[in-house]
């Protein structure tokens, strides 16, 4: 399969959110992938250990009443190498629940090896922080 680059792997990754497919979210990730928020670190090891987490991020936002109307509105990426890049993926939420929608941007790190490409890791204060601003309980649901 050709390679996208790094603006059309982030509306890969967009479409993927929009499909609600916590398989095809995680396949966006190089591994090990690191998640930094709110000054916490989170990794996935592996796409099995990443798959299951996704899936789950996914209902949880139907078990919160958030609901999984999640949209990729921009990208902007920053070449840092031949092999890398910056990502600025700008997002809106569309709440089921009648709670006024959101949006964030998160940064992903994006990296190509060989004939192999993916994010890296993620920065996620803003999403994260707004969604535990309106849904204080939303990791214990």
């Amino acid at each position: 399969m050709p390679l996208k680059g790094p603006e059309g792997f982030c509306r890969s990754y967009g479409q993927a959110m929009l499909d609600k497919d916590g398989s095809a979210i995680a396949g966006h990730y190089l591994f090990p992938y690191i998640s930094f928020t709110l000054g916490q670190i989170h990794s996935f090891a592996d796409r099995a250990t990443a798959d299951a987490a996704c899936a789950d991020q996914i209902a949880r936002f139907d078990r919160a009443g958030v609901g999984t109307d999640i949209r990729l509105m921009a990208a902007r990426c920053e070449q840092v190498s031949q092999g890398a890049a910056l990502c600025h993926l700008d997002w809106a939420v569309f709440p089921k629940n009648g709670v006024a929608g959101w949006s964030w941007t998160n940064v992903y790190g994006y990296r190509r090896r060989d004939e192999e490409e993916g994010f890296e890791f993620n920065v996620s204060d803003q999403e994260i922080g707004e969604l535990l601003r309106r849904y204080p309980d939303f990791y214990s649901l």
